[in-house]
Parts: C-alpha cells; structure tokens; sequence
C-alpha cells in the first residue's frame, strides 16, 4: 500500500501586524471552565501529558476529563502550536487575506511532521482560546476588512450578513429609525460606519477603497442612492 499525503492547516489574517499571541492563550486557557470545550478523549490527553507520575484518575464519575488535566494538556498544545509555526517542518503561503501556515508529508499512517501534529491538535482546543490568539476557524469564508485594522474580534462579512439577518428575521416587528441604527452599527464592524460622513463623501470612499464606482455595478448600484447628487445639481443651477 503506498503511502498517502496529509496536510495540516491553520490560518491567520495575512495583513495582521502582530504574530499569533500565545500569552494571550495561555491567559484564556486557564479561565476555562467547562472540560467539554476540548474535543480531545482520555487516551489523547495521555500522550500529550506523558509525565503524570502515577496520576491515574484523568476523568471523573461520569468519563469527563477533569479540567486541570485539560488544562495542562490545552498548554501542551498551544506550546507545541508556537514550536510548529517556528519551525523549519511549517511553511505558510497567502491566499485570499489569510496567512495559511501548512505542515505535512507523506504517510503511511504515521505523523508525517511534529509541526503537522501540533496543528491538528490546536483544533482540539476551546474555540475561544484558537480566537484570542488570533486564528480563524472558518476560513473558506471572506475576511472582513476590518480585520485588517485591528480589530479585537475576527469577523467575516458573512458573519455580519448572517447577523443582520437574525437580528431581522427574529424580531416580531421593525421599529424604524431604531432598526436602521442597530444595523449601521452592525455594518459598522466591517465597514466604515454608513452613518458617519457626508453620504457622496462614504461613496467616493466606496469608489476609492475598491478601485470602481459602485453606480457600475448592476446590482450594486440599485442601492446606491443618487438623491445627494440630485441636490446638488439643482443648487448650482440656481
């Protein structure tokens, strides 16, 4: 049987900054609570945690692993994580606003690279702890842009898109001037805030920022609204 290539992945934003803050995971880590949030088992938290020295009771009554030991296991992982991404077993390539940091190799049933386990295990982690250093779970989704500019939450447009929607979709009545402002401000975490400057002043930003006048854009330009301009005109013609 040959042997098969497998292939570790992890993303970050490509435009960040500031590398992926370990200390800020650490710090997360050991405020977590709930031993479900990994999704590692007992045998697993054995090999990460090879030097118990007899410490046999790593679950409780009810088979859930005890949150110290998740603990220290979950700080194996994220200092394997940092060791992985520094090493020479770990290459990373920019596609689409996101720095993808990539380890593996040929197997034949084996780890291919310890940099290619490391990241495998990261997954095993809380959400939370994988999101306060910097990482991105999802990332055949776009980047939102604000990302870019420092923002403290990592958010995709789709994530905004589908919060607009909820927001909508579950709400039994829309009141107005309130829902259009709920919904700037939600807009607001991805793009300049829509209700912030002069309105032909957010469109040539609009225009600026992406290299095309939205009113070129068939379905683009059904949104965009022309009244501003129409003042305009008829100002300087008196």
């Amino acid at each position: 049987m040959g042997a098969s290539m497998l292939i570790a992945t992890i993303a970050f934003p490509a435009e960040s900054t500031e590398p992926p803050n370990f200390d800020r995971g650490h710090q997360l880590l050991e405020k977590i609570e709930d031993p479900s949030l990994f999704t590692f088992d007992e045998p697993e938290m054995e090999e990460l945690l090879p030097d118990l020295d007899g410490e046999s009771d790593l679950v409780d009554e009810n088979g859930e692993v005890l949150i110290e030991y998740a603990r220290r296991a979950g700080l194996v992982i994220i200092n394997n994580l940092e060791k992985a991404l520094d090493s020479r077993e770990t290459t990373f390539l920019t596609v689409a606003d996101y720095r993808l940091y990539i380890s593996g190799g040929p197997s034949n049933g084996d780890n291919p690279t310890n940099a290619t386990q490391a990241i495998w295990d990261a997954y095993k982690l809380p959400e939370s702890v994988l999101l306060a250093m910097g990482f991105i779970l999802d990332y055949e989704l776009p980047l939102s842009r604000a990302n870019s500019r420092g923002a403290s939450t990592l958010l995709t447009d789709t994530d905004v898109v589908d919060a607009i929607a909820l927001g909508l979709g579950t709400s039994p009545e829309w009141s107005g001037a309130s829902t259009l402002e709920w919904i700037a401000d939600t807009i607001g975490k991805v793009r300049q805030h829509p209700g912030d400057r002069d309105p032909r002043e957010y469109r040539e930003e609009f225009t600026e920022e992406h290299a095309f006048d939205p009113r070129d854009d068939s379905f683009l330009a059904q949104y965009v609204n022309e009244g501003v301009d129409e003042v305009d005109e008829e100002e300087s013609e008196d």
